[in-house]
């Protein structure tokens, strides 16, 4: 499948990253390398990857009232400083997706109403690949299911999960998962920060945490995910509600589109409550595991992943930019209560695993707490991101870790904020057109 250099995607999946006022923060994966990054190769190899993935040099443009991700002139090169830059805007030539680099670490910033972790995860890659053999040319650097210049795009690589995939589920056969939450009281007291988050950052031998999720039944994500709702639970010892994970789920199998690039993620939902205090920790594990299979099951799953198309379908109906921004606005206002986890999943990395230390997940601006976790090679990381300074939570974390011998290296705390994009004209020419329209209706 071929994708001349003109292109146009409308964006429907991930719509309701387009509508904020003040723009959407950048999504960063920021890739620790154990040698400081070669000025020279990252460049060649950015080149490269943009090559198989012209996509992702692009920008958004407005067309009869609709957003579409269309082919950019030109491509930032990689720049080598520490502050991350606005995207969509006029240091990153308009571009939607953003390389940086500062000693050893690559910083991998993108807007996520293009696209969302795992599509993002394939680009990164092939940047690797191309990077890694380019710094170490006699290594033969070899990473499993890597897409190359040349290969052609998958199938549906470039669909959009709202116009086309299987949303066909038996509204019967659906589980309804309890929504009910416990609404933790830092979150929903704190002041805004003004667009600052904090972050720690913990680091665990992914050996010890495969050994205890496999003794107590779990997979990493359950088992950070209880960690987790114990320690919000001990802070909270007499919260009603229970506390509920809601956790980041693909549904691209789901909805018959495994290769698209697009966003293509809601929640599933774990709850504790006064049944799972009394369980032992592998009997949680079990029961989580029996939720999820519930949740993933076809029509269940399909019917989460509806929640995509509902959210579109909503944002068309109502015609003008200022109610969609409206909408959002109060939309994402609103605290996840009790707390969100998402789990990226191993980065199989083949030979480049031992040039890399760790991969680390993160954005700022979101009200409440989210757990990122990523694995790769031996090292498991999660960034415990939170919209409030006090560590009270992590180290409430790290207690119930610690019970089960299970040890990390834990960061001060890391204020940071990653910057919104700059796509300000595309957002006023939706407004003006609209505006013409009423005008001379």
């Amino acid at each position: 499948m071929n994708m001349s250099k003109k292109f146009k995607l409308k964006i429907r999946a991930g719509e309701t990253f387009l509508y904020r006022e003040e723009g959407t923060e950048s999504q960063v994966f920021e890739i620790r390398m154990k040698n400081n990054v070669n000025h020279h190769c990252i460049v060649r190899a950015a080149k490269l990857a943009y090559r198989r993935y012209p996509y992702f040099k692009s920008r958004f443009k407005t067309i009869d009232g609709n957003v579409f991700l269309c082919e950019n002139a030109v491509s930032p090169p990689p720049a080598q400083i520490r502050k991350l830059r606005p995207l969509g805007g006029s240091t990153t030539s308009n571009n939607l997706l953003d390389i940086t680099f500062h000693k050893n670490r690559i910083f991998i910033s993108f807007h996520h109403a293009m696209c969302d972790g795992r599509g993002i995860m394939q680009f990164i890659k092939t940047l690797l690949f191309y990077y890694l053999n380019l710094r170490y040319p006699h290594n033969n650097v070899q990473i499993p299911g890597v897409r190359l210049i040349g290969e052609g795009f998958l199938k549906n690589e470039l669909a959009d999960p709202v116009n086309d995939g299987n949303f066909s589920f038996d509204k019967g056969r659906v589980y309804q998962a309890d929504r009910t939450a416990f609404a933790i009281p830092e979150v929903q007291n704190g002041e805004d920060a003004g667009g600052d988050s904090w972050r720690y950052e913990l680091t665990f031998d992914v050996n010890e945490v495969m050994k205890i999720c496999k003794k107590n039944n779990c997979t990493p994500a359950i088992l950070m995910t209880i960690l987790m709702q114990k320690g919000v639970k001990k802070l909270n010892p007499f919260a009603k509600e229970q506390i509920l994970c809601s956790m980041s789920s693909d549904w691209r199998d789901a909805i018959e589109l495994p290769n698209t690039f697009r966003n293509c993620v809601t929640s599933i939902y774990l709850p504790y409550g006064e049944n799972e205090e009394k369980m032992e920790i592998n009997e949680i594990g079990s029961r989580f595991r029996e939720l999820i299979a519930k949740q993933k099951e076809t029509d269940s799953a399909r019917c989460s992943a509806y929640t995509m198309k509902y959210m579109s379908d909503m944002l068309d109906s109502l015609g003008s930019y200022e109610k969609k921004v409206e909408t959002v606005s109060s939309f994402i206002s609103r605290p996840i209560n009790s707390f969100i986890c998402s789990y990226t999943g191993k980065a199989n990395m083949g030979d480049a695993e031992k040039y890399i230390e760790s991969i680390h997940v993160y954005s700022s601006g979101t009200k409440g707490i989210s757990l990122q976790m990523m694995s790769v090679a031996d090292t498991f990381t999660v960034d415990f991101l939170q919209n409030f300074e006090d560590r009270k939570y992590v180290d409430a974390f790290l207690e119930e870790a610690s019970k089960l011998n299970l040890k990390a290296e834990c960061s001060e705390s890391i204020k940071y904020r990653t910057p919104k994009d700059h796509t300000k004209n595309t957002n006023f020419m939706i407004s003006l057109i609209n505006t013409l329209r009423r005008v001379f209706k």
